[in-house]
């Protein structure tokens, strides 16, 4: 079928695999009553004893493990500027660096943290990481099994390593760690959704297994239901993508991935165009620079006469991302009409 060369447009982006949860709502934490309770907990402790700095030190652990990175550097400063030589305070510095973009800053505290403490097992994980999105695999890998020496039980050691393997195309050693990872901690979301991708293409059902486990550890995680709902349409289980996808839209009804994915199935699994057109008309709106809903909308368009609009969808893709050789291949199609 023509149309299911369209499939899959959006892809698979791993180093995002958390980008739908990290949307949970921080409208009104800067209001007491709306807080968290650990969090709450916390500020009482400092409001009680302002001049510890193991206090200040939690608080900015806290907010990293909640995305919230702008503040926990104002924590960590603090923790440092009493205690300068806390390795734990310069891991979570780097922490907060590297997940907001600042990759040599990050390196930097974690190598003052080994420095101060060559064997502490949480630098040697901030080093890995920084390692791994340099592409540095060698790295990675030889301070995750420095890591596992010194800690055996260690999954996120285990976790790192796969990745860098993955990267590397060792499926087989990639495969081995996620198990490992999740042999030592069964609750490792990420390990869970990972192996689910790998799993993907060879072998469906175990694939379909580690997704569902990550959801019931995350039902509201948009992105695994997602991926699980394109594993259904590749495996011709048509009703089942509608119902994951739809899942998806109940929590978010704006989560693009979805809408897009819910007009590739009308178009390319029901030949319902219109109702496809439909579809990638709210991406659009969403997002007027997603290239791959105007190709798909122009061939639904082409599909049902509309030779014009068509055209247009195809031009305006082609504008966005003159790489589309679909949209070129439309308009040609359309221009031997006339």
């Amino acid at each position: 079928m023509q149309a299911r060369q369209f499939f899959l447009f959006f892809g698979v982006f791993l180093l995002f695999i958390h980008a739908c949860s990290h949307q949970t709502g921080n409208k009104n934490n800067s209001t007491q009553d709306t807080l968290p309770g650990a969090l709450r907990e916390i500020n009482q402790k400092i409001a009680q004893n302002p001049s510890d700095p193991a206090l200040y030190l939690t608080r900015a652990q806290w907010l990293v493990k909640n995305y919230r990175y702008k503040e926990a550097l104002k924590d960590i400063r603090l923790c440092l500027n009493k205690d300068s030589l806390n390795p734990a305070a310069l891991v979570t510095l780097g922490d907060a660096y590297l997940n907001l973009g600042q990759p040599v800053l990050a390196e930097n505290a974690y190598a003052k943290a080994l420095k101060l403490q060559p064997t502490f097992n949480d630098a040697l994980i901030g080093m890995a990481r920084y390692y791994l999105v340099l592409k540095n695999h060698d790295q990675t890998l030889a301070l995750t099994a420095k890591a596992i020496i010194n800690q055996p039980f260690n999954p996120s050691a285990y976790y790192l390593a796969a990745w860098s393997f993955m990267e590397k195309g060792d499926t087989l050693s990639a495969l081995k760690n996620y198990l490992k990872a999740i042999e030592q901690k069964p609750d490792y979301f990420d390990a869970h959704v990972q192996l689910g991708i790998l799993y993907g293409k060879k072998q469906p059902q175990m694939a379909e297994a580690f997704f569902k486990n990550a959801l019931r550890l995350n039902p509201r995680h948009i992105h695994t239901r997602y991926l699980l709902g394109l594993l259904y349409e590749e495996q011709g289980e048509i009703d089942k993508a509608i119902a994951a996808h739809q899942d998806n839209l109940a929590i978010n009804p704006d989560y693009i991935p979805s809408l897009f994915a819910m007009g590739v199935i009308s178009m390319a699994d029901q030949l319902e165009f219109k109702e496809a057109i439909t579809w990638y008309d709210k991406v659009l709106t969403l997002d007027k620079k997603y290239a791959p809903a105007y190709l798909n909308r122009g061939y639904c368009k082409e599909q049902i006469g509309n030779l014009s609009e068509a055209a247009a969808d195809y031009r305006q893709a082609l504008t966005l991302d003159p790489t589309l050789e679909k949209a070129a291949q439309g308009l040609n199609r359309i221009a031997t009409h006339h």
